[in-house]
């Protein structure tokens, strides 16, 4: 019988401050700090932070143990609550019995049947995009691929979630977003805060955001309400559901926060997505070739369809390696709710356990020259030996992330309406540089020049 040894024991990174432990570190370095603890610690390891129980697990079989076979002991970390003041009680941040009732709900709305309807939407709002690029392409100008990125991705969640009832306020909720993230990220690095009832300046702007958010999307879903209108879109499809056991709607106040989740969680991660493939298939012109081939082998120019992108599977491969590589969602956390063991270690109650996807996805004890973009290695023959959670972008278990497959699709799409005709150049001078802030942004703006494919 194997001796369960004491979460004392758990090896820990050195600390560099008597009173705050690894807590400079983790927020001045992010994910070298996870990095370099992986090399020279190993896989499980907890870290000293005042008034917090934490450990790093980074070996794919403990990361399914926690998310899948173990999960009704594991509650979202306490990075959510941070996360939860911002977005409110929606699927990302909810949990026990009221998660599993709102997620019962609002699954229907991301059925795959659900997702082919949104499909020609998806293309008309990409189409927008593609036109945008159009107009600058030969002209040896420098456009900034971030900006159109981003407003290709807020067209489609607008239109698919609203029905473009938020076109007209897109720059006042980019900003919101952008603050929301700055505030949420400095709550999680400085976790020892004023009560809340101190209004300090900073809480004021904080709580100046949360109105604003407020503003936009009650005032949505009031006019929803107001004009009795019905759409094919996913608001009308949360606001109809109903709750099998009960047979009670969503209220306005959960209504907010599954829209405020899907529609920040449905742009933000798919544009971060794309920047990062466009960035790698520039810098990797062998494997944009072969996409290339790819698509005008299959589509021979036609327009993608439902039917047709299923094809494509090295285009599925390069959004697969794309993601390894920068995972939007570079980090997931959970806590335990009754004591449990690990590797041998006993893990008491309410301990947090960070599993950093990106490291996972970067260690060289799993994948190959890691740090090389090879999209070849998410093909069957290679893949289908590899552990399940040695890869897992969106998540996993019952928490795995509802919008996933609406993401993979409109990065499809995006990919191939844009190479189908053009060739982007991201900028020499262009350091990918990584912003781990809630999601895994570029650090700097991504300017590109625009060819057109002869």
């Amino acid at each position: 019988m194997s001796v369960i040894k004491k979460f004392s024991s758990l090896p820990h990174p050195k600390t560099s401050n008597l009173l705050f432990g690894n807590l400079l570190q983790l927020r001045d370095a992010k994910i070298n700090f996870f990095m370099e603890n992986r090399k020279t610690i190993g896989n499980i390891y907890r870290l000293r932070i005042p008034g917090k129980k934490i450990i790093v697990v980074t070996q794919p079989e403990w990361v399914k143990y926690i998310l899948v076979d173990n999960n009704k002991n594991y509650t979202k970390s306490f990075a959510y609550d941070s996360i939860k003041v911002f977005l409110g009680n929606g699927l990302l941040t909810s949990e026990g019995e009221f998660w599993k009732r709102q997620r019962r709900m609002a699954q229907p709305a991301f059925h795959k049947e659900k997702l082919q309807l949104m499909f020609q939407n998806m293309r008309t709002q990409i189409q927008k995009g593609v036109d945008v690029l159009e107009k600058n392409a030969d002209t040896n100008k420098s456009i900034n691929l971030s900006e159109i990125l981003y407003k290709i991705t807020l067209d489609v969640v607008n239109s698919t979630l609203f029905y473009n009832e938020v076109e007209n306020t897109t720059n006042e909720i980019y900003n919101l977003v952008s603050k929301g993230n700055e505030y949420i990220i400095d709550r999680v690095n400085n976790p020892i805060r004023l009560p809340n009832w101190i209004q300090t300046p900073h809480r004021k702007k904080e709580q100046a955001v949360l109105k604003a958010m407020d503003d936009v999307f009650f005032g949505v879903i009031d006019r929803r309400l107001n004009k009795k209108e019905q759409h094919e879109d996913l608001l009308s499809m949360l606001m109809d559901a109903r709750d099998e056991e009960t047979g009670k709607g969503m209220s306005k106040r959960q209504l907010r926060d599954e829209i405020l989740t899907i529609f920040i969680a449905g742009h933000e991660t798919t544009q971060i997505a794309l920047s990062w493939t466009l960035y790698l298939l520039s810098q990797n012109k062998d494997k944009r070739d072969l996409l290339y081939a790819e698509i005008d082998e299959k589509l021979e120019g036609a327009t993608p369809t439902s039917q047709n992108i299923r094809s494509l599977h090295y285009l599925k491969q390069v959004i697969d390696e794309s993601m390894r590589c920068f995972p939007p969602a570079w980090i997931v956390g959970r806590k335990t709710i009754e004591k449990d063991v690990i590797n041998g270690y006993e893990i008491p109650e309410e301990t947090n356990v960070i599993m950093p996807i990106y490291v996972v996805h970067h260690d060289e004890q799993i994948w190959e020259n890691p740090n090389h973009f090879l999209p070849e290695r998410f093909s069957f023959e290679h893949y289908k030996d590899q552990h399940k959670y040695a890869y897992f972008p969106f998540g996993g278990g019952p928490r795995l992330c509802i919008g996933n497959n609406f993401a993979i699709q409109e990065m499809q799409i995006a990919l191939i309406m844009i190479l189908q005709k053009f060739r982007i150049e991201i900028n020499d001078d262009f350091i990918p540089e990584l912003d781990p802030l809630v999601t895994l942004r570029p650090k700097n703006a991504m300017f590109a020049k625009v060819y057109k494919r002869k």
